[in-house]
């Protein structure tokens, strides 16, 4: 809906080359280039490292004008991530301090579904939630700026937010890859 069902480039002939970085280019500013679910990432491309199971292992809280980085209010008490190479996605996080809250209560547990997709030219992931245990969520296309350290764990941080405090922070989830 709303994206051609196909583009065609046409060159002179030996223009392989300029042909390819058109394409290319075009991929990269519109992002409306989706790879069929059935085909997996390459094995040594960018988006295999992400291709796995992971263990929430911090939550942090990032001042987005100063860059500092505090331990979250409420840290993490367990969490599991799940990046499929098929373009599916399930996240589950639960908070610390749980353990105070009725039985029952969803707060400080959050779940969804849906599928992934990366954004290299933007540093980020996307990841498109059809269902969430948040209601209100479903739909929603959260954007994750990602990184990797040099033990292999993955960060996630949202975009910055308004805290019921009258701060501006972003989120950052820091996961562990399960072998």
């Amino acid at each position: 809906p709303g994206l051609p069902m196909g583009l065609q480039f046409f060159g002179r002939p030996w223009s392989e080359a300029t042909l390819f970085e058109i394409g290319y280019g075009y991929e990269q500013a519109t992002h409306h280039r989706l790879p069929p679910p059935t085909t997996p990432p390459l094995k040594d491309s960018f988006a295999s490292k992400f291709i796995g199971t992971w263990k929430l292992i911090a939550i942090a809280d990032r001042d987005p004008k100063t860059g500092a980085q505090t331990p979250a209010e409420r840290g993490a008490a367990d969490g599991q991530l799940v990046y499929a190479p098929n373009g599916r996605l399930s996240v589950q996080i639960v908070r610390s301090g749980r353990d105070k809250l009725p039985v029952g209560s969803a707060d400080g547990f959050s779940s969804y579904f849906g599928r992934w997709e990366l954004l290299t030219a933007e540093g980020c992931v996307v990841h498109h939630q059809d269902g969430n245990l948040n209601q209100s969520r479903i739909g929603e296309a959260g954007k994750r700026y990602y990184g990797f350290d040099a033990q292999g764990h993955l960060s996630l941080t949202t975009p910055p937010s308004k805290r019921p405090d009258g701060r501006e922070l972003s989120s950052v989830f820091i996961w562990e890859r399960i072998p």
